[in-house]
């Protein structure tokens, strides 16, 4: 599947765990914080427009050197959780980054004390003026932020909290590991290893491999229901402190998107779950079943898929980048020119993908775990928009360079679509046509669907934790398996194993909600992409536009640039008739198949 070992090269960064730089680095950071408090703590509101611009340089700059080691750590932790000089460097940076912090901390604070007249003078500045929207969305946290050394406590016991847990959690999914015994032969497997198994073309591979995930969670329940209790708990009393009337509200002032935007997105999704229902009744014709399980969902279409080389698949998603534009093509071969990408499938690397931004004047890094099959080079297609997306943004300030959660997943899911949609134009025997369409579809529903119900499922999480407090495993697995079935309605029986599959998603425990915005970026990418295929070239501008606006812009006023009102309930539902669409294509093809033989 892959010819040689894809690692990245992370040596541009540091030289190694060990390298005295990072030591260095860290202390010369510390101590320009410290001066930078000292120059300004207790005068922000009475800085001048050009005092003012060179505190806020001054700022941002102490703000993007801290990436560096704090990326570096993230990275080789996630390439190796098992190693322990790994796990060690992480905790001494997170302590250093947050020595830092305490001492950058009162600059946001002070900032928000600024008279709004006082402030629209500071804007007269053009330094000032170029981070405007990073300065107004600071200042729109305003009735949740605490007194300083109220804040200090909250940043410096999360290193031993929230921050501690969410390590154990890691440290724990990426050790773990899954017994599947198939035909008597018996054999230990990661995670992303086990999770493969259940697109295996042999049902009984795929019960086995769903039996061992179910008693790998069950043997490890009590420590991640603990975890899970904690972190609830710990959101829930951050929340009171700091003012946010709901669970989700820190999320969506966070990602700058309204609540009721969020709702209304997500209520016109519930209300297609139909369209699941009719494509899983659909499959469960063409496998030829009485009934589909849980462990069906991703059955192959195909009975034998060929396994997609590396070289390949890189090919696959180059080239489709590059027909759309040669020079979006160019950045993607970057990645893999110059090795920012790690793709080999080890012990003790994390599990899934994703691609980590550092800073406008640096590259961005992807992490996978390719396993030669089609859906991996989705994943590549994906996690290569994300880092796309993040060299386009290279010319905002650091400050403004990050797109909200929101809009960070409109580059990825349209890097999908891309390739996808560069397959389906292949001359493809019948059945061939209907796996790639089926793959799709399932992939579409992973992406809008299941998030949709994963957001429910914590909406009940934090709900239930909050009104009936900590709450053992079977009741966290209830309001799971309801939000989860709710999905399917009567097409697939999810089963008593499916309870404790909660366990394994990382990010109920590292980002809160924030899986609404995977369905988010699919269906604005389901509008956007409609827009590409009615204009053709003419639209390559204003999309690239938009990526290049990195965070500079609300979500809202980023998609206005193509033209669309996503606060429009009738928006949503145009993305996802054209869902029901894709169905009615699999349809047809397997019409065609049953016709064909």
């Amino acid at each position: 599947m892959m010819t040689t070992p894809i690692t990245w090269n992370l040596s541009d960064l540091y030289a190694g765990v060990e390298d005295p730089k990072i030591a260095a680095d860290l202390g010369a950071l510390e101590a320009r914080a410290e001066a930078f408090a000292a120059a300004h703590r207790g005068r922000v509101g009475q800085l001048g427009p050009e005092a003012f611009a060179a505190a806020l340089v001054d700022y941002e700059a102490i703000e993007r050197d801290l990436q560096l080691p704090a990326s570096y750590a993230q990275l080789v932790f996630s390439a190796d959780t098992l190693s322990p000089a790994h796990g060690a460097l992480l905790q001494r940076v997170e302590e250093r980054a947050v020595a830092v912090g305490r001492h950058l901390l009162f600059f946001s604070l002070e900032l928000l004390e600024i008279p709004d007249d006082a402030f629209a003078a500071l804007l007269a500045n053009e330094t000032v003026a170029s981070r405007r929207h990073w300065l107004e969305r600071a200042r729109r946290e305003r009735p949740h932020r605490l007194s300083e050394p109220e804040e200090r406590i909250l940043m410096e016991k999360a290193v031993t909290g929230r921050s501690a847990f969410q390590r154990l959690f890691d440290e724990t999914a990426s050790a773990a590991t899954f017994r599947l015994t198939v035909d008597g032969v018996t054999s230990d497997l990661s995670v992303s290893e086990i999770l493969a198994k259940l697109y295996d073309p042999d049902r009984a591979v795929r019960a086995a491999a769903a039996e061992a995930i179910t008693a790998g969670l069950v043997d490890r329940s009590r420590l991640f229901t603990y975890i899970t209790n904690t972190l609830a708990h710990d959101k829930a009393v951050n929340d009171r402190l700091t003012h946010y009337d709901h669970p989700e509200a820190a999320r969506h002032l966070s990602d700058e998107v309204d609540t009721d935007t969020v709702h209304t997105m997500l209520d016109a999704c519930t209300a297609h779950f139909g369209t699941v229902a009719r494509y899983y009744r659909l499959k469960r014709e063409i496998l030829g079943l009485e009934r589909l399980t849980h462990y069906d969902r991703y059955a192959p279409i195909l009975l034998e898929e060929t396994a997609v080389a590396w070289d390949e698949a890189r090919e696959t998603v180059v080239d489709a980048y590059a027909r759309f534009a040669p020079a979006v093509g160019d950045l993607a071969r970057r990645f893999f020119d110059e090795r920012w990408i790690d793709a080999e499938a080890r012990p003790g690397k994390r599990g899934g993908a994703f691609c980590m931004g550092i800073a406008p004047d640096r590259h961005p890094y992807v992490l996978m775990n390719y396993l030669g099959k089609k859906r991996d080079v989705m994943t590549l297609a994906h996690e290569l928009g994300h880092g796309v997306h993040d060299l386009l943004a290279g010319g905002q300030h650091f400050l403004e360079y990050s797109p909200s959660l929101a809009a960070a997943e409109t580059a990825s899911v349209f890097g999908e679509m891309l390739t996808f949609n560069a397959l389906l134009e292949r001359n493809l025997p019948p059945r061939e046509r209907l796996a790639l369409l089926a793959g799709k579809v399932e992939d579409i529903f992973a992406t809008v669907f299941r998030q949709t119900a994963m957001y429910r499922f914590e909406q009940g999480l934090h709900a239930a934790r909050r009104e009936q407090g900590e709450l053992v495993a079977d009741q966290v697995g209830a309001v799971w398996q309801e939000a989860v079935q709710a999905m399917f309605g009567d097409s697939v029986e999810m089963g008593e194993g499916h309870r404790v599959w909660w366990m394994y998603v990382p990010h109920f425990i590292h980002t809160p909600f924030y899986v609404y915005a995977y369905a988010f970026g699919q269906l604005l990418v389901m509008a956007l992409y409609a827009r590409y295929r009615e204009e053709g070239d003419a639209f390559v501008p204003r999309y690239l536009d938009i990526l290049r606006a990195g965070g500079s812009q609300r979500p809202a006023d980023l998609m206005a640039l193509a033209g669309i009102d996503i606060s429009r309930p009738a928006f949503w539902e145009a993305g996802l008739g054209m869902i029901d669409g894709l169905v009615s294509q699999a349809e047809e093809a397997w019409r065609t198949v049953q016709a064909t033989g």
